[in-house]
């Protein structure tokens, strides 16, 4: 038996509270439905309807997410608690989705590094992955098992950019350094490909 702590409007919807536990969010046709008022009690097999209902609810919402574009479990669940479903629910939408492959952090990353391996650095490729809440050591097997070269990506970057910089004129040389080193990457690499020799 769950004791109904507290239900209050929360946009369209409401957000409902059992047992002083985090809140999660139902229409107000299901809040009639299954008779939820503040201080009433709900059995154990309404609860389980309900958590029924948010898993079907999370499926959707997640496989919607995924439609757009790839995600990492981080960003699933991230969008998931933004939505106020409960932990367990979130719980067995991640594993859902992992039996259907939908969401594979390993993959995703390697996918990623191949895409963006001409263009970004090491270290830039890193921080990406991170912020999506890939595991550093997934992120690690990722670029050992990859062709990823801050050589290659350096080297395509400036003869993407170089042309929108006088090379011959030392400020804009300098901005320009300044443009790859934000890019992440080292200066010493930069400079051994620039060969400032040419310019000076």
């Amino acid at each position: 038996m769950y004791k109904v702590t507290k239900v209050e409007p929360y946009n369209s919807r409401l957000k409902v509270y059992l047992n002083e536990d985090k809140p999660f969010v139902l229409y107000k046709g299901e809040i009639r439905k299954f008779k939820i008022v503040e201080n009433g009690i709900i059995s154990d097999d309404i609860y389980n309807i309900i958590m029924d209902t948010l898993f079907k609810r999370a499926k959707e919402r997640a496989i919607y997410l995924i439609e757009d574009s790839m995600k990492t479990e981080y960003q699933i669940v991230d969008k998931l608690k933004k939505g106020m479903y409960p932990d367990e629910i979130i719980d067995r939408t991640v594993i859902f989705l992992k039996d259907l492959k939908l969401i594979d952090d390993e993959n995703y990353a390697m996918l990623y590094i191949d895409y963006k391996r001409k263009s970004r650095s090491k270290i830039r490729i890193i921080q990406d992955l991170t912020k999506k809440g890939i595991k550093r050591q997934v992120i690690d097997n990722a670029i050992e098992d990859s062709e990823l070269s801050d050589t290659q990506a350096l080297s395509y970057e400036i003869e993407k950019k170089k042309n929108k910089y006088d090379l011959s004129d030392r400020n804009q040389y300098n901005k320009f350094i300044q443009y790859l080193m934000r890019k992440g990457f080292k200066y010493s690499d930069i400079k051994s490909i620039l060969d400032v020799d040419i310019y000076y």
